[in-house]
Parts: C-alpha cells; sequence; structure tokens
C-alpha cells in the first residue's frame, strides 16, 4: 500500500467506515499480534483490548 493510499485508507477509517477500519486492522494485525505476548504466549485478552481501544478511537486521530 502506497504512502496516498494509506492516507485515504486512514482518513476513509477515521470517518467511520467500517471497509477503511478493516483494512487498517489487516495491516496492522502482525503488529498487534506481535504486541499481545505475555511470557512468550499470546494473550487474546490483551489483543482484543488492544482492538477495543484502536476501534473506540479510531474517530479521535487528527490528520
Amino acid at each position: 500500500m502506497s504512502a496516498k493510499e494509506f492516507r485515504t485508507t486512514l482518513m476513509a477509517a477515521v470517518n467511520g467506515s467500517n471497509e477503511a477500519l478493516a483494512d487498517i486492522i489487516e495491516l496492522y494485525m502482525p503488529l498487534i499480534n506481535s504486541r499481545s505476548y505475555i511470557d512468550g504466549e499470546l494473550d487474546e485478552d490483551l489483543r482484543q483490548y488492544i482492538l477495543l481501544h484502536i476501534f473506540k478511537n479510531i474517530s479521535k486521530f487528527s490528520l
């Protein structure tokens, strides 16, 4: 995804597009998963916590 495509997708997600938000989540899921480990094990609750905060706060993102 080019920088211009990313910016367009991010702006759409901030403006409430569920499809754009899904694209952003898909793009960042490897990072989210890598930060969801505690003591070497995937913590599903932590991953859900991260995703919940992304969903709740994406509209507050300032471009």
